[in-house]
């Protein structure tokens, strides 16, 4: 009677020791950030009426050419008209100065900007389970052993392998279980 106790105890305990393998899963998620160009169509043109001012003839400075404006005429300005312009797209704006000494006819584009592209990636990761093929030769002494380890959900193991004794020219038989700790 006392043996069926003790193989009840083991098998409840087996069973124990399963279900506390049983684990959530664990989620990972990686988030990558980058910007991309973006070229985006021109859909609306404001152009504001034209103001009159005066603008000095072309001056090279530092090896580019500059336009110098003045407030009030003189011999060297020629007089030119400037505009204020928006141009407004799908998802920018762009703010323009026009000068021009002739007449403006049309202002068409395309504008250009980065937009931030995030990137979510979520991954779910469950312990595996599996099967290991062991051998063990101690230091100390000639007797090889060969066996099998189950590694179960990462939490647990259960072992079984053979050991060859010397001393009484037989084959040991050995069964482990071993739980995780941290």
């Amino acid at each position: 009677m006392k043996d069926w106790f003790t193989y009840f105890l083991v098998i409840v305990l087996f069973i124990v020791l399963i279900k506390q393998c049983e684990g959530n899963e664990r989620t990972i998620t990686k988030t990558k950030i980058e910007y991309v160009k973006v070229t985006d169509t021109v859909t609306k043109t404001i152009i504001s009426k034209p103001k009159t001012v005066y603008v000095e003839r072309t001056k090279t400075i530092k090896g580019n050419d500059s336009i110098i404006y003045v407030k009030e005429p003189n011999d060297s300005t020629i007089e030119a008209k400037q505009y204020n312009t928006t141009l407004l797209s799908n998802n920018a704006t762009a703010e323009l100065e026009i000068t021009t000494t002739g007449e403006l006819l049309d202002v068409q584009g395309v504008i250009n900007y980065k937009q931030k592209q995030t990137t979510t990636e979520t991954l779910k990761i469950r312990d595996a389970s599996g099967l290991f093929l062991y051998a063990n030769m101690p230091i100390n002494s000639v007797q090889p052993e060969v066996g099998i380890l189950y590694q179960i959900k990462n939490k647990m193991f259960i072992s079984a392998g053979a050991q060859y004794n010397q001393f009484t020219k037989s084959a040991d038989l050995k069964i482990g279980l071993g739980v995780k700790i941290f």
